[in-house]
């Protein structure tokens, strides 16, 4: 008999397998709310140990910027963990936000990476710490970095971090603290955008020959809740033809 994985272990999460859904090029992995606050609690460890690493230089991070939509949640809850636990000798962090649109929906990225929020705080000469919640191939955290350390803006360096990221290779000239990896054709289903990701993928499957119980089991199988599925199921199905 099979084992099935302990998904309240943290080790399952760094190197989590999506599911398998027919008719569909993706697999999906559906992070739970205890995962996403275990993850970010580990990475505002890792947080705290660059700052000791680079005390007293200019390379600690004085400021953070969450880019909107994705890194939202993982700010917020980094934040709660910085401002409250870092040790009196650590510098004070400011966070901010930065509104970047890398994506349309589910497997479906914009030619270009638009910027859609202006940047809310000064980060001339400081080293920012700039918060995702996924790495895919550096595109989106190049094009913030780039952005960030242009003479309009003038950061001094930035540090990405993200719960996740899709390619093992490290990113030239630029410090990443990640936690786990996905393989490139998995879409990770954030707390954030769970009925998103609903809304917009279960028309995708009814286009391609899904039934509505079809599409009500692929959810079950990825991991939706019964309460989402009851209270926003029928929205999803109903924008079935305007795909």
């Amino acid at each position: 008999m099979q084992t099935q994985p302990d998904r309240h272990s943290l080790d399952f999460w760094r190197n989590p397998l999506g599911v398998d859904i027919p008719n569909d090029p993706l697999k999906f992995l559906y992070i739970t709310d205890e995962a996403e606050h275990r993850m970010v609690s580990w990475l505002a460890q890792r947080v705290f140990e660059y700052q000791q690493q680079h005390a007293n230089t200019e390379r600690q991070i004085t400021k953070m910027v969450m880019i909107t939509m994705g890194a939202l949640l993982p700010g917020v809850l980094l934040q709660d963990y910085i401002h409250h636990c870092a040790q009196p000798h650590l510098p004070e962090i400011e966070f901010g936000t930065f509104g970047v649109k890398c994506y349309y929906g589910p497997g479906q990225p914009l030619e270009h990476p638009l910027v859609v929020q202006p940047l809310s705080i000064r980060v001339k000469g400081h080293t920012v710490g700039i918060v995702e919640d996924l790495i895919d191939l550096g595109g989106t955290a190049r094009f913030v970095r780039n952005v960030l350390m242009s003479p309009d803006y003038g950061a001094r360096d930035v540090v990405i971090i993200a719960p996740y990221r899709k390619s093992a290779a490290q990113m030239e000239n630029i410090d990443v603290l990640t936690f786990g990896l996905v393989p490139k054709d998995t879409w990770i289903i954030t707390p954030r955008e769970r009925v998103e990701t609903m809304v917009k993928r279960v028309p995708y499957w009814a286009e391609h020959g899904a039934s509505r119980e079809q599409c009500l089991d692929n959810l079950q199988r990825i991991g939706y809740p019964e309460y989402l599925l009851t209270d926003w199921f029928e929205t999803a199905w109903s924008q079935r033809d305007s795909v």
